[in-house]
């Protein structure tokens, strides 16, 4: 067994910190691929509205009969524009064109995997636990 200063590393010690380092990983991924789902999320919501919005503007601007929504000099609001990702939107705007805010979808590790972080933090401690009684017994 090799020894670093005082400590003997053993291979329950290495297997522990091959351990940490896994699971760093893993919850870094995570971090990234949810955050990346939330956005994309958000993004295709964005598009679906604003198709909405050109599909009605094209239906009323095709009927001569029907006078076009929003035309009393306020400006529209683009999902997905400046306004909206800095948070700087006007309620008249938003009342000029009839939108209404609407709840994200929630986005996040669901049940199963809260429960698969708990179990491999604990088996981690486990392990680390082990390790350090070898090192005083041994």
């Amino acid at each position: 067994m090799a020894t670093l200063g005082r400590l003997r590393i053993t291979r329950a010690g290495i297997l522990f910190i091959v351990g940490v380092l896994v699971l760093g990983g893993l919850v870094t991924g995570a971090i990234f691929l949810v955050k990346n789902h939330g956005e994309a999320v958000r993004r295709d919501q964005a598009v679906q509205i604003a198709e909405q919005n050109l599909k009605n503007e094209s239906e009323a601007a095709s009927d001569p009969s029907t006078p076009a929504e929003g035309t009393d000099g306020a400006e529209e609001v683009i999902p997905g524009g400046p306004e909206e990702e800095t948070g700087a939107t006007d309620t008249t705007t938003i009342a000029a064109t009839g939108n209404t805010a609407e709840a994200l979808p929630q986005t996040g590790p669901g049940d199963a995997s809260s429960i698969a972080i708990v179990a491999i933090l604990a088996l981690s401690v486990a392990f680390y636990v082990a390790s350090r009684r070898a090192a005083h017994q041994g």
